[in-house]
């Protein structure tokens, strides 16, 4: 099989960027209310966008770094739990509108963690040979899905949109992947067309704080690497506590987990590629650098990825 690699990421963020205080005002909170339970402290809202104007301009932002011809891009798979386009899907659009003649595209509903699916899905058609590039998209309008009046979701769900760009290394690579569900426990974080986010606050602590380090370690252990290789894990950015309690359990120091969530709050798929994106642009990975991509939420779906950047 061919190894695989990052060539390319960009991320689109909403205009709109909204403080915690203005959350704590019309929750009658206290100040630093939300940062002491989230670790949030700013997160943004679409205004005059939408779900598939974030993902295409991350696409475009992602292809601004990279001199590749997109009739070359064999796949594109789109990932998100806030989208209204059943038909045709979002990767679709995409398609046409950088007209690609022939690609394979795929819209799927696999909760927070369907970034790291989409992910081994285009890893697999290029390592197989039989694409050359694929896109990954991650992105999520979560506050068309929250309930103004629930402060379980409101304080901690934003909006935006992340982009990778997959093609074939001439570097042998190391790739592991650890993903699976478990859809007899997924009454505890769901979303229906035209409802409203629900989420069970203490179950979701819970799988999110045990689950993910099972995951982890298994990863680890099938590869037969040890964590201290590891230059960073890129979590799922759910919730501050959450990954502060992922990090004493995996027993490294919170260093090696990049954390961008105060600034950019939980959004759900486009949280890894976001944070991915900003790790890139501030070299704090490096080439052959093994990384963990690290994927959990609504499903309940899990998904963690070793791979050498």
């Amino acid at each position: 099989m061919n190894s695989v690699e990052i060539l390319a990421n960009g991320i689109a963020l909403p205009k709109q960027r909204i403080e915690s205080k203005l959350l704590e005002d019309r929750f009658q909170l206290e100040e630093n209310w939300i940062y002491d339970r989230t670790g949030i402290n700013t997160r943004y809202y679409v205004k005059n966008e939408d779900l598939k104007i974030l993902a295409l301009n991350a696409v475009k932002n992602m292809l601004e770094k990279i001199n590749v011809d997109v009739q070359e891009i064999g796949i594109i798979v789109f990932a998100s739990t806030s989208t209204k386009h059943l038909m045709p899907g979002i990767s679709y659009i995409i398609q046409k509108e950088l007209d690609i003649k022939k690609c394979m595209c795929l819209d799927i509903l696999c909760g927070c963690c369907g970034y790291i699916n989409a992910f081994d899905i285009v890893r697999k058609y290029i390592a197989l040979g039989e694409v050359k590039y694929g896109i990954i998209i991650g992105a999520d309008v979560l506050s068309d899905y929250t309930d103004d009046n629930d402060i379980n979701t409101k304080v901690l769900l934003g909006d935006g949109a992340g982009a990778t760009l997959l093609g074939k290394s001439n570097e042998k690579k190391i790739y592991f992947q650890n993903i699976t569900s478990e859809g007899q426990k997924g009454e505890i974080l769901t979303c229906n067309q035209n409802s409203k986010i629900f989420m069970d606050g203490k179950k979701v602590y819970k799988f999110g704080t045990t689950k993910p380090v099972e995951c982890l370690k298994e990863l680890l252990e099938n590869a037969g690497e040890k964590i201290e290789n590891i230059k960073y894990i890129i979590p799922h950015q759910s919730n501050l506590k959450m990954m502060k309690s992922m990090s004493e359990k995996l027993n490294i120091d919170f260093s090696k987990m990049y954390i961008n969530i105060d600034r950019i709050g939980n959004t759900f798929n486009a949280s890894i590629p976001i944070a991915l994106n900003e790790m890139i642009d501030k070299n704090l990975i490096q080439r052959n650098d093994k990384i963990v991509l690290l994927g959990y939420g609504g499903g309940l779906n899990l998904g963690a990825i070793l791979l050498e950047y």
